[in-house]
């Protein structure tokens, strides 16, 4: 890995505006922060970059990822993780200065979702100044192919990008009902068959994700019962869990770059929007 003295300037990119819009609509109280980067990004990265971006600990567990592809991918989340974490913090309050990236980590429970832990004492007592009680907000991370992304929400979030790779046609089956895909097909028409599907895992994914505190439920624990179109790009699933049948909560998904679909939601400050009849 190369050592130079200089930082690695690393690029970020938006969600689309529509998406950004219609995720800021649908869950307005918990502030969502979301960025995404493309992994090519952070292909060399020099170790004055690591030792700005990344916790001692992070630095550590970083090196024992040998194989290139999960190097780059859980160095991409992290970093994502960091800047969505900046971004939030920016939005919350006027103050110009914030904790470095490197004075807080992400850790993982056994169950695989990341949190962030381990504010060092200088950095916390800055915070205080805006934040009396601060906490952490909630974290989600994804990455796929050539893409990383992370979302903070105040609230229990999920964040999913997938790219429309064509063994979702052979596993279809693991993740889609014959029922849900006649409603992607009836709702969806302008999309091929392989974006419809890569939407609705995304959107599965990102929900199981949110609703991952409370158990991960599986794919076919979570039922497609309607699609709200918005637009040729992006729309809103409307999922139920098995066992709370009444309830429906939304995700946002759209497709991004052509061959990816990308969602995100929320958990909702009430119950979520309408029952099912």
């Amino acid at each position: 890995m190369p050592t130079s003295n200089r930082k690695q300037v690393i690029i970020f990119e938006s969600i689309p505006m529509g998406l950004s819009d219609l995720v800021s609509t649908l869950f307005p109280h918990s502030f969502p922060a979301t960025v995404i980067m493309p992994l090519k990004n952070i292909e060399e990265q020099t170790k004055d970059t690591l030792e700005y971006w990344l916790h001692k600990k992070e630095i550590t567990q970083l090196a024992g990822y040998l194989h290139k592809k999960r190097h780059k991918e859980w160095l991409g989340g992290r970093v994502c993780s960091k800047q969505a974490l900046r971004v939030f913090l920016r939005q919350q309050t006027k103050q110009a200065l914030l904790p470095e990236h490197h004075q807080c980590r992400v850790a993982s429970t056994e169950s695989g979702r990341p949190y962030f832990t381990g504010l060092e004492a200088a950095a916390f007592s800055l915070l205080e100044f805006s934040f009396p009680e601060f906490s952490f907000p909630e974290l989600s991370i994804s990455h796929s192919r050539d893409f990383a992304t992370a979302m903070i929400s105040r609230t229990h979030c999920g964040i999913d990008i997938q790219y429309s790779a064509e063994n979702l046609h052979r596993v279809k089956e693991r993740f889609c009902t014959k029922e849900e895909e006649y409603l992607l097909q009836k709702s969806l028409p302008h999309l091929s068959s392989l974006s419809q599907l890569t939407l609705l895992w995304s959107g599965k994914e990102a929900a199981k994700k949110m609703l991952s505190p409370t158990g991960i439920p599986g794919f076919h624990e979570l039922t497609l019962q309607k699609l709200d179109p918005q637009g040729p790009s992006n729309t809103l699933l409307y999922f139920t869990r098995s066992n709370e049948q009444n309830s429906l909560f939304p995700v946002a998904a759209g497709i991004l770059n052509t061959s990816y679909a990308l969602a995100l939601c929320c958990q909702p400050d009430k119950p979520p929007h309408s029952t099912v009849k």
